[in-house]
């Protein structure tokens, strides 16, 4: 996918409800569980879209693709289709993606660390929605035990980016080639602010909400320890 804006979207928030960190032997993993509420604000939203995407949520091949990270991952992008034009607040536009089945389920290598997000679970209250989310991880050498001083900064992402399907030039041309279609993201709308900051030598997003994990403990996790970067 092509480069895009990152902005800042008044009215997109994202507050801590709740959360638990805790140890998983057989797995030889520490996970945590945390709820979120996910605010937007629907007619900035659109208002917004239309300046960087004109006539955005008119558009039949038109898509949408959630960027939770720390939270979830959502393996592709949901398409308008049919439902083009009727996307009129917050209930139709976080039907696109709050269905668990397109997110990531399992183990993901990093070098010596490995984690697994498992699937979300939404929830709608008013115009909010919330996600309570699961991330876990531990060592890949099975020899090694991973503990809480082992994690580091974990920020918590809620953004929404916005994408056009552009059909491909096929080459050679055929018919079955010609209908194929590339995601183009136009931009990525998000709660926090646009600048980098540094925390414990980490860059992160300035605004951002984010647990330092080496300070936490097994049991609750407490709105104390939920910081704002920057």
């Amino acid at each position: 996918m092509a480069v895009q804006p990152f902005k800042k979207l008044q009215g997109m928030e994202m507050e801590f409800v709740s959360g638990k960190l805790e140890e998983y032997p057989r797995d030889r993993a520490i996970g945590y569980t945390v709820t979120f509420k996910l605010v937007l604000d629907f007619t900035h939203f659109k208002q917004m879209a239309d300046v960087w995407f004109p006539g955005y949520l008119e558009g039949r091949d038109n898509a949408i693709r959630p960027e939770l990270g720390g939270l979830a991952y959502h393996n592709n992008y949901s398409r308008f289709g049919g439902n083009a034009g009727s996307i009129v607040d917050n209930e139709k536009l976080f039907a696109f993606f709050t269905n668990p089945e397109p997110y990531l389920d399992g183990w993901i290598s990093d070098l010596e660390m490995v984690w697994r997000f498992h699937k979300p679970v939404f929830r709608m209250e008013g115009d909010a929605l919330f996600i309570t989310a699961r991330q876990d991880f531990r060592w890949d050498d099975p020899l090694r035990q991973i503990t809480i001083k082992d994690l580091g900064v974990i920020p918590f992402h809620w953004a929404l980016t916005l994408i056009e399907l552009v059909a491909k030039q096929p080459w050679p041309v055929s018919s079955a080639a010609s209908k194929r279609v590339a995601p183009v993201q136009r931009v990525t709308f998000m709660y926090t602010q646009e600048e980098i900051v540094f925390v414990d030598g980490e860059e992160v997003l300035k605004g951002a909400r984010y647990v330092s994990g080496k300070t936490l403990s097994f049991g609750p996790i407490t709105d104390n320890q939920v910081h704002t970067a920057g």
